[in-house]
């Protein structure tokens, strides 16, 4: 199954559905951001299961939907890939009893042009 594309991102926080952002997935490789940070990092498919890593780089005031207020830090998400949905958790492997709700809705697929 191939998830390459444009997807948006939302996480379930304490001000309950926000927009984290554009991400490109391609070929097992994650880039995006918004107007506070940018991810890079990478993601593994098997079926319709999907598990991916990445880097959180805030470059702005920092306000992550983990509470805190750090620049940089990793995530790891688990998911259930749908047509052109990805819903799941992240996690954080210092905080390893928050995981926080995440979903990603496929906008565009990759073409050649």
């Amino acid at each position: 199954m191939t998830i390459n594309g444009i997807w948006t991102g939302e996480v379930y926080g304490p001000f309950g559905w926000e927009n984290r952002g554009i991400f490109v997935l391609e070929n097992g490789r994650i880039i995006g951001g918004d107007n506070r940070q940018y991810t890079t990092g990478s993601y593994s498919v098997s079926g319709d299961k999907i598990e991916a890593e990445f880097r959180i780089h805030y470059y702005g005031p920092p306000r992550t939907a983990f509470g805190e207020k750090n620049e940089e830090f990793s995530v790891m998400m688990k998911g259930t890939v749908q047509e052109n949905t990805i819903e799941g958790t992240v996690s954080r492997r210092d905080k390893a009893n928050l995981d926080l709700q995440y979903r990603l809705s496929r906008r565009r697929g990759l073409d050649a042009s």
